[in-house]
């Protein structure tokens, strides 16, 4: 499943007329094992005017950099191939353009791009998708593009992750949609176009880096692939489907030699933290009966989430949560709720606070209302 899409068929009136994120101070009780209250953390916003910002990373020069999902563009699957099938599923036809962004914020808050005219698609709920993700290796910049292929009216060597250059062109580094058509998942439960949200291509929708690898999370199919940028490699570390259930992992992270796993559970919930060992040989689930995870962060020893809402109640805007995780002791502990509408991503800065994308899909056919969050717990 394609998590952002199925929320826009469920909620697009509902969230076109609400408000963006306000900070609640109240923390109500919640499913799915003990929750404690926190208080004390305080949520400012930092960078505003984003048109669907996504995945954030920190770059060696100390700035924040984000991925603009765009708005897409006038493009259809004809334009492709005239042979382009055009109803792949529900949210068909997708128009796309090349409107997706990354951007550097500074310090006082303003930005500036870094790179632009990225591929970017729009479903039939207005819901965009592009620049999803962003990660350094070393000094070079990776973005990550969420969907491609002709029937999102995009070439097909997309979905990909692009470097981008010192002057700021992209340079498609692993054609993901070729490796997925090659290496397909273990199980998928419904192809049917009137009944699926599967997408041609799938859904790659975080990254990581991790010495010279960056490690990809495809949601739709429920792969984990590992990259090697320079080489141009792609490996698969573990396909989720292999249990025939829809996990749909959606962001990864690591400690030591530990890698965690947030998923956004099937449609939307109930979800999971999945832990792999180093040699994804398997998993085992720690945390079970979460709201969607959509951002994982390490913050000394706590792994910070982002739940995008509380699945018991789904869909209803203004309802994220940021939460901690002890895989020792089983525990989430509820830090704030209702501090953000629809936010994706979270990355510790180097001042010690947490950064998050906040109203990360806006339906807006011209954006600009999209901001960042800092959060310093």
């Amino acid at each position: 499943m394609n998590p952002f899409t199925r929320f826009t068929a469920i909620a697009f009136a509902a969230i076109a007329c609400a408000g963006t994120g306000v900070l609640h101070a109240d923390t109500p009780s919640r499913p799915g094992g003990s929750t404690r209250a926190a208080a004390g953390p305080t949520v400012t916003t930092y960078a505003t005017g984003l048109t669907n910002p996504r995945g954030l990373a920190f770059g060696p020069d100390g700035h924040l950099y984000v991925a603009e999902a765009g708005v897409g563009g006038g493009q259809v699957p004809a334009d492709i191939d005239p042979d382009c099938p055009v109803d792949v599923n529900i949210f068909s036809p997708f128009t796309a353009g090349y409107s997706g962004r990354v951007l550097r914020v500074l310090a006082d808050g303003s930005t500036e791009v870094v790179a632009d005219g990225l591929p970017s698609v729009t479903d039939n709920t207005l819901t965009n998708f592009g620049p999803t993700d962003v990660a350094f290796i070393g000094g070079t910049l990776y973005v990550l593009i969420e969907l491609g292929g002709c029937s999102h009216a995009l070439p097909e060597n997309l979905p990909a992750i692009l470097r981008v250059n010192p002057d700021g062109s992209t340079t498609n580094v692993a054609n993901l949609n070729a490796w997925l058509e090659r290496n397909p998942p273990y199980f998928i439960k419904d192809t049917n176009p009137e009944t699926t949200d599967l997408e041609p291509g799938g859904v790659f929708h975080s990254m990581f880096a991790a010495g010279r690898h960056l490690y990809v999370v495809e949601t739709n199919r429920g792969m984990l692939l590992r990259v090697d940028p320079r080489k141009g490699t792609i490996e698969k570390m573990y396909d989720m489907s292999i249990d025939e259930a829809e996990h749909n992992p959606i962001v990864m992270t690591r400690r030591g030699n530990d890698f965690y796993v947030g998923t956004f559970g099937e449609d939307g919930g109930p979800a999971e933290l999945a832990k792999f060992d180093k040699g994804f040989t398997g998993y085992t689930l720690p945390f079970q009966s979460l709201n969607p995870i959509v951002g994982l962060a390490w913050h000394g020893n706590r792994l910070y989430g982002v739940e995008i809402f509380n699945y018991d109640n789904p869909w209803v805007p203004d309802t994220a949560n940021l939460v901690t995780f002890d895989p020792r002791t089983g525990e989430r502990r509820q830090v704030l709720t209702g501090f953000a509408s629809l936010p994706n991503g979270l990355v510790k800065g180097p001042d010690g606070a947490l950064y998050t994308s906040n109203q990360g899909v806006s339906f807006s056919p011209t954006g600009g209302d999209g901001s960042v969050l800092r959060i310093v717990p």
